[in-house]
């Protein structure tokens, strides 16, 4: 999820709406990918919590940990033979980035 730095400072009150379109957004187009899907939401997750207004930061925050945020979550790395995006076998990954 990208921010937009124009767009108005996030309300507590939709934020239980924020998270699900974030969520729901960054399961477009994984294919079914776990590894692929936990980086987009938490990349999205991070997104949220940097637009939230100092007041509201602590509670958004905890609003996203309840849901799976990890402020220290750290990409998938792919063995051998694995997509390093997907966390697939390149022999099976959809991703089309393999011969």
């Amino acid at each position: 999820m990208q921010t937009n730095l124009g767009d108005p400072p996030m309300a507590l009150a939709n934020l239980d709406a924020i998270i699900e379109a974030a969520e729901a957004e960054a399961g477009h187009g994984c294919g079914g990918s776990d590894v692929l899907y936990e980086a987009r939401v938490q990349s999205a997750y991070a997104a949220i919590l940097e637009k939230a207004q100092a007041t509201e930061r602590a509670a958004t925050e905890t609003a996203l940990r309840k849901r799976g945020y990890d402020p220290d979550f750290v990409p998938y790395e792919a063995g051998e033979g694995e997509c390093s995006l997907t966390g697939i076998d390149e022999n099976c990954c959809p991703c089309g980035r393999h011969e």
